[in-house]
Formats: structure tokens, sequence, C-alpha cells
């Protein structure tokens, strides 16, 4: 039995349909007129939301695995690498793609990333921006299996460091700091 999986196609679709309804919303966001600032509050919304639509028109337009099986003349189950002594079952690989971290199941993987997420949302007031956002990469690069922990250490910090500092200093956004002084 084949496991359910979304085409690119769908995807790209799905993607695209909420990257504009998301575009429409940014762009009904007030300017802040009370004083001259250089970055209003739609400019970060608006540009993720084109960048959102952008990447759903790659999606959209990229072969996936159905299409190249398609394209080949062979329909999955049959061909050369079919086992014809057990019921004509094919005799692929248990993961045709390549698993993203620990669990075999995508969808159990998208919990665990989408509730990592939230711990993180739930995290990032009381210890402030630059230490949930250093533990969250850490932890997320650790699992999806980079062992290289000095590195890894050293890249969670200076990207946290490089956001939080460009975000405060450049764009005077006000992040939270947690029990940091700065």
């Amino acid at each position: 039995m084949k496991p359910f999986t979304f085409s690119n196609r769908v995807l790209g679709a799905a993607v695209g349909v909420l990257a504009v309804g998301y575009l429409y919303l940014a762009f009904t966001l007030e300017e802040f007129t009370a004083v001259s600032v250089p970055v209003q509050p739609a400019t970060l919304p608006k540009w993720l939301g084109a960048v959102l639509l952008v990447l759903a028109a790659v999606l959209f337009f990229q072969k996936d695995d159905a299409d190249e099986e398609e394209d080949s003349g062979e329909p999955s189950g049959t061909g050369s690498d079919s086992d014809q002594t057990g019921g004509g079952a094919p005799a692929r690989p248990a993961a045709a793609r390549p698993a993203l971290g620990r669990l075999t199941d995508p969808r159990k993987e998208l919990a665990l990333f989408a509730a990592s997420i939230g711990l993180y949302i739930a995290l990032l007031e009381p210890l402030g921006f630059l230490i949930s956002t250093t533990a969250y990469i850490a932890a997320a690069t650790w699992y999806l299996g980079y062992r290289r922990h000095w590195a890894n250490a050293l890249v969670a910090v200076g990207v946290s460091a490089v956001l939080y500092f460009a975000m405060s200093d450049f764009l005077r956004v006000a992040l939270p700091t947690g029990p940091l002084p700065f």
C-alpha cells in the first residue's frame, strides 16, 4: 500500500493560496505616521508574503516523483524493480524519500516540529530572544543529525546574536531580553 502524499503541484497551489491571503492582509496594515521611521510595520510582512508566493510558484512547477514515473512510461509497482513472486509488490527500499530526523512517519515529524515551535514561542518572553533562539537552533540541528557539537553551538549563538543585534540596533525592533541585561 502506497502512503498518502501530496504532489508538489497540490502543495504549491495550497501554499500559493495562503500566500495570496497573507499578502492581502499585509497590504491592509496601516502605516505608522506618528513619527518618521525607516521601516514601516507592514514592510516585513509584505516581503515575507512575496517570498512565500515565489516559493509556492517554484514548488508548483517543480517536478516530483510521480511526474518522473509517468514520464518514464513505467507505472509504479511494475517494471524491472518489482518482485513477481510477492504478488507484484514493488521491491523498492522501505523509505523512498530520506527521513527528516529520527521518526519514520512524516506526520509525526511535522507534529514534533510544530510542537517545538510552540515551545520556542512560549519560552521567548521568559528566556528572551537570544537564549530561546540559540536553544531552538541548537536543538533543531542536533535533532536533524548534525553531530559537530562545537560548530553547532557556535552557529546557534552566532545566528541568534546577529539576528538580535540587527533587529534591535538597525531596525529598532524591541525584542524580549529575558534575564540578559541587553
